[in-house]
């Protein structure tokens, strides 16, 4: 699949059919236990049923309705303005395309209008 910058749709929003399309990116990565990315999908099938009262926002980039990558975040709970950035995946064969970048700055620019001036990552060992 050839693609350029603006070819990349993003969406907000998870569907049903994003909680397999995101076992599918975490899983392409190799880098994530079966338990870690069970988890990955229950927090989109969280914001399928309950939307943002689920506390988790999404970023879903596609191209040619193909999901390419995703990040989960939300607010630090009892802060004003502080966020976390709970899991950011671009599918392994499509890294180096500059994907996880534009999820990202997406990422970001939502965390922004939220009334956000900080996104913390953790990074598992």
């Amino acid at each position: 699949m050839g693609f350029g910058l603006s070819d990349l749709v993003f969406r907000h929003r998870p569907v049903a059919s994003d909680v397999a399309a995101v076992r599918a990116l975490v899983q392409s990565t190799g880098f994530f236990s079966e338990e870690e990315v069970g988890i990955a999908a229950e927090l989109v099938e969280l914001g399928v049923k309950q939307g943002e009262s689920s506390g988790y926002h999404f970023v879903f980039l596609e191209v040619e309705g193909q999901v390419l990558g995703y990040s989960t975040f939300g607010p630090v709970p009892a802060t004003t303005s502080s966020w976390d950035l709970y899991w950011i995946v671009v599918d392994e064969s499509k890294r180096g395309k500059k994907l996880g970048r534009a999820v990202l700055a997406e990422t970001e620019a939502r965390v922004l209008a939220a009334g956000g001036s900080r996104l913390y990552a953790d990074t598992a060992g």
